[in-house]
C-alpha cells in the first residue's frame, strides 16, 4: 500500500504540473473507507485542499485522483460565491432572530397584562 501512496502522489504531481495550479493539493487514499452523502456511497471526496479516495483498486484510485482535482479546480471558481451566500445567510438569520426576540417580547408582555 505504501507504493500504491507513492503512486498517487506523483501522479498527482505529474496533474499539478500539467495544470500549473493546485500546488496545496494533497492525495490521501484510504481504500476501503465506506462513506456516504446523501444516500451515495463515494468512491472519492474533496474536502478541502485534500482529495480523498476510497476505492482499492490502484487504477480506479487514479482515475478518481483526476476527478478530485478537476473538482477542485472547479470548487476554487465557485468559493467566493459560497461565501458571499454564506454571509448573506448570516446575517439574514441575524436580523430574523432580532425580530424574532422582539416579537416574543412583545407577546410576553401581553401575557403581564
Amino acid at each position: 500500500m505504501i507504493r500504491d501512496n507513492e503512486v498517487l502522489n506523483a501522479e498527482l504531481g505529474r496533474l499539478k504540473q500539467k495544470i500549473g495550479i493546485a500546488s496545496e493539493v494533497d492525495v490521501c487514499w484510504l481504500p476501503g473507507t465506506v462513506k456516504y452523502k446523501n444516500g451515495r456511497q463515494l468512491l472519492e471526496e474533496v474536502a478541502g485542499d485534500k482529495i480523498l479516495i476510497y476505492v482499492e483498486n490502484i487504477g480506479d484510485a487514479k482515475h478518481l485522483l483526476a476527478h478530485g482535482l478537476l473538482e477542485w479546480v472547479l470548487n476554487q471558481h465557485s468559493k467566493k460565491y459560497r461565501l458571499l451566500i454564506n454571509k448573506l445567510i448570516e446575517v439574514f438569520e441575524e436580523i430574523q432572530y432580532e425580530k424574532k426576540e422582539k416579537t416574543v417580547e412583545a407577546l410576553s408582555e401581553l401575557s403581564r397584562k
